[in-house]
């Protein structure tokens, strides 16, 4: 599996900690518009020395194949991390995974999310031989979810209880793509 992969728009990579100053701008700049949908987050993971761990942990779970997440960048500017996406619970038995994605809120219905998801579905299929990959959606992301049903993502229903978002257990609906 490559660390890089590029078509006419974007370029997916999977980063290290030396990127992780940018890995942390993109994750303070979005934080509002995030935390709406994801799970609680330590106290210390706004930080320089939280994020370059957690970086560095990605990288060598990338290297042993058990988790994979890449940073999404506009091939008209290189160095500015617009979005990721993520595969993790990698189980290579089943040969099934989650999927987790973000886009920066200045890039939204801009096509990047499609783009991104289209090209690393591809390669979790062709690469990585996954035939199940199932996303859990809060109901409230009507993006995300109008996004899951255009790519052909299949509805297995609701997931209760499913994430602790803001002190709150949140229940999510939950898709799964067939390979």
């Amino acid at each position: 599996m490559n660390t890089t992969y590029s078509n006419s728009h974007i370029t997916l990579r999977v980063l290290d900690e030396r990127h992780s100053r940018s890995i942390l701008d993109f994750y303070s700049n979005n934080r509002q518009y995030f935390d709406i949908y994801e799970m609680d987050k330590p106290t210390s993971f706004y930080t320089p020395d939280f994020i370059g761990q957690m970086t560095k942990a990605e990288y060598n779970a990338f290297v042993q194949g058990t988790f994979i997440r890449y940073f999404l960048f506009a091939n008209n500017n290189p160095e500015h991390i617009i979005g990721c996406i993520s595969f993790s619970d990698i189980k290579k038995s089943m040969l099934s995974c989650t999927i987790g994605y973000k886009i920066d809120k200045n890039y939204q219905n801009l096509g990047y999310g499609r783009r991104m998801l289209t090209m690393a579905l591809k390669i979790m299929v062709t690469e990585c031989n996954m035939h199940r990959i199932e996303a859990y959606i809060h109901p409230c992301n009507r993006a995300s979810l109008h996004l899951v049903k255009t790519l052909g993502f299949i509805d297995e229903g609701t997931a209760y209880a499913y994430a602790k978002i803001n002190g709150q257990w949140i229940d999510h609906l939950r898709f799964v793509y067939i390979s």
